[in-house]
């Protein structure tokens, strides 16, 4: 889940009009956007790093996890569930940001400050986090 963007999570926090700056490219409840397909491929990651989604379009899966198997099918699962939030406007991520909802979090060198804590990217307590594992139930 390394999207790229420009936005400076930092300023976001501190300055209101970033906010506003971040939330943008939000797409309002009842509106469509167009869905594109989701490409998946298999690649190297990072040791540790299963699956990301890279946009709304695009997913890879580590080279290491074989297409047959139930971790494949949970991580493609869990990265869908990702990329149709990005499509939808309900999540972004920047190098230095996520955005949920109305909630923008700082993110720096694979952490994400919630709070005062600095938390590891992926982890369970975050809402878009639950979500998608909660779309790996479905697997």
């Amino acid at each position: 889940m390394r999207e790229a963007t420009s936005r400076n999570a930092l300023s976001a926090v501190k300055n209101p009009a970033c906010v506003k700056s971040a939330m943008r490219n939000k797409v309002l409840p009842g509106l469509a956007k167009h869905v594109k397909p989701i490409t998946i491929k298999q690649t190297t990651l990072e040791p540790g790093i299963t699956a990301e989604a890279v946009s709304e379009s695009e997913i890879v899966v580590s080279k290491d996890v074989p297409k047959d198997s139930k971790l494949y099918k949970r991580a493609v699962a869990h990265e869908t569930h990702h990329a149709k939030e990005m499509a939808s406007g309900r999540i972004a991520y920047g190098k230095d940001f996520v955005r949920d909802g109305d909630q923008v979090f700082a993110r720096k060198d694979g952490k994400i400050k919630r709070g005062s804590a600095w938390q590891m990217e992926g982890d369970k307590s975050f809402p878009w986090e639950r979500r998608a594992i909660k779309a790996e139930e479905d697997v």
